[in-house]
C-alpha cells in the first residue's frame, strides 16, 4: 500500500500512467525472510493497472535485484530510483517520467499532498456484507477503538522476529489506558492474527468485539479498522494503514515508539506527527 501510494502520488504530479510490477510475488527467493503473500490490492478502487509482460521488457528484474543488494551499482541504472533509507527521500520530488520506484516508501510524506485521492483509492469495490456490515455499524457508532495485534510471523518466523519484534503486553495496557482516559466509554474492536493471545492477554471488558472470519480477506479487517473513531496499532504497516485511512478529524492514534528491534533505524518519518508514540 505504501508502494502504491508513493507511486500514485508521483504519477499524479507527472500526469502519467501508473503501472504496478507484481513480479516479486512470484519470485520464491524473495520470501526466505518474509511471509509469502499474494497480490491483494485488487479489491480496491485503484487508479493503476498491473504491468503486462510487454510493459516490463524494458525494466528487467535483475536490475532491481542488483540495485537492492549492491547500492554502489545504482548510479548505473538511472531510470530506476532506489530507496536509500527508511527516512523520507526528497529526491522523489525531482523524478521525471519514465521511472521505476524500488523500495518500501513508508512515509506519508511521499503522498500527503494527494491524501484525499489516496484514501479514495483504498475504498472497496464492493460494500461490506453480513457479519462485517454489522461490525461496521459498531465501528461507526460512538467512541470505537480499532486495536490491532500483530503476532504471526513476527513471533514464528526467525528473520521477521529479529527485524521487528513484538509489541509488549505493557504497550497495549498503557495504550488502552490512555485511550480509555481520553475517550471515556469507548468500545474496543480487536483485530489480530492471534486472537487467542489477544483474548487471554488484553485487559478489556466484555463489551470488546474480537473480529473473526476475515483471515483470507484482510482488506475487510482493514476497512473495519479504519471505520473506528480511534486506533491502537502494532508495529505493522497493516494497522498503520487502518489508522491512516480513518477520517475522524479528532482521532486518537497510538503507535509503538520502537518499530524495529534496532533502535538505530530512523523511523522519524514513518509515524505521522499527530499520532502518539508509546
Amino acid at each position: 500500500m505504501f508502494q502504491y501510494a508513493a507511486g500514485r502520488a508521483l504519477a499524479d504530479r507527472l500526469g502519467v500512467e501508473l503501472l504496478l510490477d507484481t513480479r516479486a510475488f512470484r519470485h520464491t527467493l524473495a520470501f526466505k525472510a518474509y511471509t509469502r503473500r499474494e497480490y491483494a490490492l485488487g479489491q480496491f478502487k485503484l487508479r493503476a493497472s498491473l504491468a503486462a509482460p510487454a510493459d516490463l521488457e524494458a525494466w528487467p528484474k535483475w536490475v532491481m535485484e542488483i540495485g537492492m543488494r549492491l547500492p554502489s551499482s545504482r548510479s548505473l541504472f538511472r531510470r530506476w530510483h532506489f530507496e536509500s533509507a527508511i527516512a523520507y527521500d526528497p529526491g522523489v520530488q525531482t523524478l521525471e517520467d519514465p521511472v521505476c520506484l524500488v523500495g518500501y516508501w513508508q512515509s506519508e510524506r511521499y503522498f500527503i499532498d494527494s491524501a484525499d485521492r489516496i484514501r479514495g483509492d483504498f475504498t472497496l469495490q464492493r460494500p461490506l456484507t453480513g457479519t462485517n456490515a454489522e461490525i461496521l455499524e459498531h465501528a461507526r457508532c460512538g467512541n470505537s477503538v480499532g486495536l490491532h495485534v500483530r503476532r504471526g510471523d513476527f513471533a514464528d518466523l526467525k528473520a521477521a522476529a529479529q527485524m521487528h519484534g513484538l509489541c509488549s503486553i505493557d504497550y497495549y495496557r498503557r495504550a488502552i489506558g490512555l485511550v480509555s482516559e481520553r475517550s471515556p466509554g469507548c468500545r474496543f474492536l480487536v483485530f489480530s492474527d492471534d486472537l487467542e493471545w489477544a483474548r487471554a492477554e488484553l485487559p478489556l471488558d466484555t463489551s470488546a468485539i474480537f473480529v473473526t472470519g476475515n483471515a483470507q480477506r484482510p482488506e475487510l479487517d482493514l476497512m473495519l479498522m479504519s471505520a473506528c473513531s480511534h486506533q491502537i496499532i502494532a508495529n505493522s504497516s497493516f494497522s498503520w494503514w487502518g489508522a491512516w485511512l480513518a477520517t475522524n478529524p479528532s482521532k486518537i492514534v497510538v503507535a509503538p515508539t520502537r518499530w524495529f528491534l534496532r533502535a538505530s533505524r530512523d523511523t522519524s518519518d514513518l509515524i505521522p506527527h499527530s499520532w502518539i508514540r508509546m
